[in-house]
């Protein structure tokens, strides 16, 4: 896939880069509509790009020009791989959840989400990660992270979507191979109780 142009950025909105998970379970729970409505622009970098294309990515990016594709500095290549390194010998990527995922997809394209993410241009945004070995090596570095039922759950709070609505898309996601976990349990219950995430 040819790398796209950067978005133009605007003052006092809402920016994210992303790793492959977050928008698939957008795509397996109808909710990538939702996250343009959260986020003014997603950047995403190449090393996604091929596994949101089996995900309806190509379909997504017809109907929304928020979502670009871009290439990293050969620097930033052998950062990435530096990380993805961390990501792997993360105590994390032990849990059996995280193994079965490692066999499909290396961590490089996470490794280069957080790369993307730490650009100045994008050190403000919100870096979309599910897999926990990933989330862990990004708090290190100080990236300001969320996990797609965390944007559900910023959903629910600005009132685009019900508590409901946010367990019915959460389990949309699990029938369809994506497991959760305790983060399920826990951002139903806050959307409920109305309380704000951490």
């Amino acid at each position: 896939m040819a790398q796209t142009e950067p978005i133009v950025r605007r003052r006092g909105v809402t920016y994210a880069v992303s790793n492959t998970g977050p928008l698939i379970s957008a795509f397996q729970s109808d909710s990538f509509p939702l996250l343009t409505r959260i986020f003014a622009a997603i950047h995403v970098p190449m090393a996604c790009a091929a596994e949101l294309e089996v995900h309806g990515w190509e379909k997504a990016r017809a109907a929304s020009p928020q979502l670009a594709v871009l290439r990293l500095t050969w620097q930033e290549e052998r950062r990435a791989e530096a990380f993805a390194r961390q990501v792997a010998q993360c105590p994390e990527a032990n849990d059996s959840m995280e193994v079965n995922h490692r066999r499909c997809t290396p961590p490089l394209g996470e490794a280069q989400a957080m790369v993307l993410a730490l650009r100045p241009e994008y050190r403000d945004d919100v870096l979309l990660l599910d897999e926990l070995a990933a989330r862990a090596v990004a708090k290190e570095i100080g990236l300001r992270i969320s996990g797609f039922p965390g944007v559900l759950l910023l959903a629910a709070q600005v009132g685009l979507i019900s508590a409901e609505e946010l367990r019915e898309r959460l389990e949309a996601c699990r029938q369809k191979g994506t497991h959760y976990g305790i983060a399920f349990i826990q951002v139903y219950a806050m959307a409920r109780q109305g309380r704000r995430a951490p």
